[in-house]
């Protein structure tokens, strides 16, 4: 049975996020947690003591967070029943990232899957604030980024992301094993090439990944890194139809170059697709 974490603010995103879960572990027995974090606004200096119109407040808060969570699981209940899957709510007076680091030691999560649209509606953000918190927050459990307005659709095409430069764990890879098992996907692995060759150390990771992989079809890509990662990314998953994307989180990752780098104003960028982070 597999513990799913689904963080909610009842935004379409999120609801859109959910929906996704709820069809990609269609056929598996879960646990879903449903979480909604507040932490209502002082009106007041931090350093007055509590008023009572502090206390109304956080009140309302309290109660409009368990109200979403309730309509949340009637319409799950009225779109998505499933024999096989078991809920529970979780409405929090704390920090997104706390909570959610709480529940996955707690829970023993298995997946966390979050929207991500961030709090701006930038084209060139890249994965949104409060998902790029969780994934900086947690380095023992996957996240599965869905983006906004994304349908679901069976996954068939996976594509890893990797340098190479860093040994990967059978435990990192995981949770994309799981996934390729489910839906009988192929895997492709890309690296970026910054050498003509690969050296020693790279070659034994590769190595690694693939006796990892190896009850998955694989196809090995090398490519020239003659531009920015986003673009030849991006290029490189509308060139195969790439279903979801894949990065193992680490304090250097390809996520976080990503991230930094620029992103050209008409790119058909990436985050257009699920994106799961494996941890390091």
């Amino acid at each position: 049975m597999k513990n799913i974490l689904l963080p909610t603010d009842f935004s379409e995103n999120a609801n859109n996020a959910i929906t996704y879960a709820l069809e990609l572990f269609k056929k598996e027995k879960c646990n879903f947690y449903l979480l909604n974090t507040y932490v209502p606004a002082i009106t007041h200096s931090r350093f007055m003591a509590e008023s009572s119109k502090t206390l109304v407040v956080e009140k309302n808060t309290e109660t409009s967070s368990k109200n979403g969570l309730k309509k949340t699981i009637e319409y799950i209940r009225q779109k998505h029943a499933n024999p096989l899957h078991s809920f529970k709510t979780i409405s929090s007076f704390d920090l997104l990232t706390h909570e959610v680091v709480d529940i996955i030691k707690n829970e023993h999560i298995n997946f966390v899957i979050s929207g991500t649209k961030g709090i701006t509606n930038f084209k060139r953000v890249f994965i949104g604030a409060n998902t790029m918190h969780i994934i900086n927050a947690i380095k023992d459990c996957p996240v599965l980024a869905i983006p906004n307005n994304y349908n679901f659709c069976v996954p068939k095409q996976l594509v890893l992301a990797t340098d190479l430069k860093r040994s990967l764990s059978p435990e990192a890879l995981q949770a994309l094993l799981f996934i390729t098992k489910l839906y009988s996907c192929t895997v492709h692995i890309l690296h970026l090439k910054t050498n003509v060759l690969l050296d020693d150390f790279q070659q034994s990771n590769l190595k690694i990944v693939q006796n990892c992989l190896a009850s998955a079809p694989l196809k090995l890509h090398l490519l020239p890194y003659y531009a920015n990662k986003s673009e030849i990314i991006s290029r490189f998953i509308k060139d195969h139809a790439i279903d979801t994307l894949a990065l193992v989180y680490n304090n250097r990752s390809y996520l976080e170059e990503l991230i930094q780098e620029p992103v050209v104003e008409n790119a058909d960028y990436h985050t257009k697709i699920p994106l799961l982070v494996l941890p390091s």
